[in-house]
């Protein structure tokens, strides 16, 4: 029962945007069948399409000059922030390297000293090896990477 009085407002609005259209018809099919509706409709669509354009270029400069961070901003400091990353990464895997080498050294100047025997043998073969690699490469290694 709710749809009849619908019904009955919209039937007259309808009526009416019939009447209006087999009116107007005839007029509005020459004037959208001409030359000059069809470059019109073509202007209009390009100059929306530049508006558009405008808009855009107009919201990314009020976000730089409110210093908002953009896409663009966004990505460079994800990549900037990669490589500090990977770099303190490197420095952390020397810095635990150096500090397995100077454990090792300091193992090596305690056994000696507490016997006699474990000095021939552990003293030629693996304290040489400890010291060239703890004494010359590891500084170098660390000075060239804080340059």
């Amino acid at each position: 029962m709710a749809e009849e009085p619908r019904s009955n407002n919209a039937h007259p609005m309808r009526q009416y945007v019939d009447d209006f259209l087999s009116v107007a018809a005839p007029g509005l099919q020459e004037v959208v069948n001409s030359k000059s509706f069809g470059a019109m409709v073509s202007q209009t669509a390009s100059n929306l399409v530049a508006v558009q354009r405008i808009g855009h270029e107009v919201s990314d400069l009020v976000l730089r000059n409110a210093r908002i961070a953009g896409r663009a901003d966004v990505t460079s400091l994800h990549r900037q922030l990669a490589r500090t990353e990977d770099k303190l990464e490197a420095v952390l895997e020397t810095v635990e390297r150096l500090e397995d080498e100077l454990a090792d050294e300091r193992r090596r100047s305690t056994e000696p000293t507490s016997g006699s025997a474990a000095d021939g043998s552990p003293g030629a073969k693996p304290a040489g090896r400890s010291g060239r690699s703890s004494s010359s490469p590891s500084p170098r290694r660390v000075d060239n990477q804080g340059e």
